[in-house]
């Protein structure tokens, strides 16, 4: 009954918590918004290259062949809270907005000694802009207002396992099959100015719901070259997929736009069944680890471990078909590179506790990372870029493999005219990773 009521208040939470607001920025109103979710507060630390976070203590739904790489017998529970602070800016004009969003539920396990599993909800797109204009029509003043929201979330689960395992070379494959399902919607409303406040007027309004399966596919190799280097590559395919769709239009009239229960239809499209061809996108990964013993004193060994992480991606945007887009957006294939770094000074924290301090057992991440997006502003293609840095906390309770996570970001989009839209952001992620305490879950009991 408690594994039930589990699950269900697991679900509950997660469906509630991704019905809010998570995006405020002027790109989410292109396509179906700003596609992926928060950042990973473990991959935000080393610029996100998330293939490549791939080991027995992270539960890593980015690249699903990770799956079977945890522990036997120790499950992970993840969640995942992220925050981001966005200051645009356009010639004179600057506006500040903070978001705040739980980021990730997912839960994974190993199955026997090749095979993992993972199942969650995570977002798959979100959506949330605001801005308005002013134009003078004879003597009157309109304001046309333009805003968005809304999001599609996945609800998956994931499977992976060994195509073979030696002693010190490992290749792994797995999949995600989720359900996507949410809304999107955009909204825009011209109104007549009196008394400095825009009331009467009409009201255009575009909802697009998704109700569609989706899958994406994953590859790791792993080689330990000696008892000092080891080197891991991976790959991530999301396909490119139709995905069923519902779309509706309607055009009111309103004495009062911002009540909705008086608005007089003019115009509806009815519901109308349709297919979004999504992007194809390709991750390639690469993680190098150096890994050495040290003494600082006689008594104290630590065994230190340095990783550097790289990944490229790319996605072809101009293969993206949304057949109610009347905006008729020309998109750019985007690419993308990071780097990363994460130090350990004792890896075998677990066993060498008590010989060890706090701040050796800590994890220390530095990264960046470069992106050419999808969108174009005067003709130019936008460009992201920050620097990222973070640290692990494990939680060394009962030989548990807990840990808590914090990641921050610092980044720039825009195309280097002060004249055009640009925004300049700082985020910060949060995420806790709950392990067993003391005695394996799901172990059989025996009596003596």
């Amino acid at each position: 009954m408690r594994k039930l009521l589990f699950l269900f208040s697991f679900f509950v939470l997660g469906s509630s918590s991704f019905a809010q607001i998570t995006v405020n920025s002027p790109y989410s109103s292109f396509g179906i918004g700003e596609e992926g979710g928060l950042d990973h507060a473990r991959m935000s630390g080393i610029g996100n290259s998330f293939g490549t976070a791939i080991d027995s203590f992270t539960l890593n739904y980015y690249n699903p062949s990770s799956y079977n790489s945890l522990s036997k017998g120790n499950p992970l529970f993840s969640l995942g809270i992220s925050s981001k602070i966005s200051s645009f800016t356009e010639g004179n004009l600057s506006n500040v907005s903070t978001v705040s969003a739980i980021q990730n539920f997912a839960f994974g396990f190993k199955i026997r000694d090749y095979f993992g599993a993972a199942f969650g909800l995570k977002p798959y797109s979100r959506r949330g802009y605001e801005f308005s204009n002013y134009a003078v029509v004879g003597s009157d003043s309109i304001e046309h207002k333009y805003s968005g929201a809304g999001g599609i979330n996945e609800l998956f689960l994931g499977l992976s396992t060994n195509i073979f395992k030696f002693q010190s070379t490992q290749l792994s494959v797995g999949a995600n099959f989720g359900y996507l399902f949410g809304s999107l919607e955009n909204q825009r409303s011209s109104t007549t100015v009196v008394n400095g406040l825009g009331v009467v007027g009409g009201v255009d309004l575009e909802t697009i719901r998704a109700k569609s399966f989706h899958y994406d596919l994953g590859v790791n190799f792993s080689h330990q070259i000696n008892q000092s280097n080891a080197i891991l590559l991976s790959a991530v395919i999301d396909p490119s997929q139709k995905l069923n769709t519902i779309y509706s239009y309607g055009r009111f009239y309103s004495p009062d736009v911002e009540n909705t229960t008086i608005y007089d239809t003019l115009t509806y499209s009815g519901l109308i069944t349709g297919q979004i061809q999504s992007v194809p996108r390709f991750t390639y990964g690469l993680r190098y680890t150096f890994s050495r013993s040290t003494s600082s004193d006689a008594k104290k060994k630590l065994n230190n471990s340095l990783a550097i992480h790289a990944s490229y991606s790319t996605a072809d945007y101009t293969k993206f078909a949304l057949p109610f887009d009347t905006t008729a957006t020309n998109f750019s294939k985007s690419t993308r590179y990071t780097f990363g770094m994460e130090f350990i000074p004792e890896t075998d924290f677990v066993n060498n506790k008590p010989i060890t301090k706090f701040y050796q057992r800590m994890r220390y991440r530095v990264g960046g990372y470069f992106a050419e997006l999808p969108y174009q502003t005067d003709g130019e293609q936008v460009t992201d870029f920050g620097t990222t840095f973070g640290l692990g906390l494990p939680i060394v309770i009962k030989n548990s493999l807990s840990s808590i996570n914090f990641g921050f970001t610092i980044g720039q989009r825009g195309v280097g005219n002060q004249q055009s839209l640009g925004e300049t952001y700082y985020g910060i992620n949060f995420g806790v990773t709950i392990a067993p305490l003391g005695d394996n879950w799901f172990q059989k009991r025996r009596l003596n």
